[in-house]
């Protein structure tokens, strides 16, 4: 028992290496895999930079839940009918619509933003 427990500490205190498994979040039946790796080519030439959990970048590839709800993140841009604080670092998670889910992920809950029910969802 001491020695799983050990070795538990041990891998847990390894740097994570670019391509590594971060977790596996599902949403409204869809599952994202978060690798760790890097959102920019120059922050992998720094050796100070780790690897990071990299998030699915929902503005270039959307998703929807069932009900048409947009899937977001905390951290992406936020979009034309962004309803917050208005500054230069603003993100999804500061507007109102916004609502927390699992770790960075959420729903933009702006009725302008959701999606017909009749489509289809991806």
């Amino acid at each position: 028992m001491l020695s799983k427990i050990t070795m538990q500490g041990i891998e847990r205190s390894q740097t994570p290496k670019e391509g590594d498994l971060y977790k596996e979040v599902t949403i409204s039946g869809k599952t994202f895999r978060l690798l760790y790796g890097y959102y920019e080519s120059f922050e992998r030439e720094s050796r100070f930079n780790e690897p990071m959990p990299i998030y699915p970048d929902f503005i270039k590839e959307p998703h929807y839940t069932a009900d048409g709800i947009p899937i977001v993140t905390a951290m992406q841009n936020v979009c034309k009918l962004y309803n917050g604080k208005n500054d230069e670092d603003s993100s999804c998670s500061d507007c109102k619509f916004f609502q927390k889910y699992e770790e960075l992920f959420g729903f933009c809950n702006c009725p302008q933003n959701k999606r017909c029910c009749k489509e289809k969802s991806t």
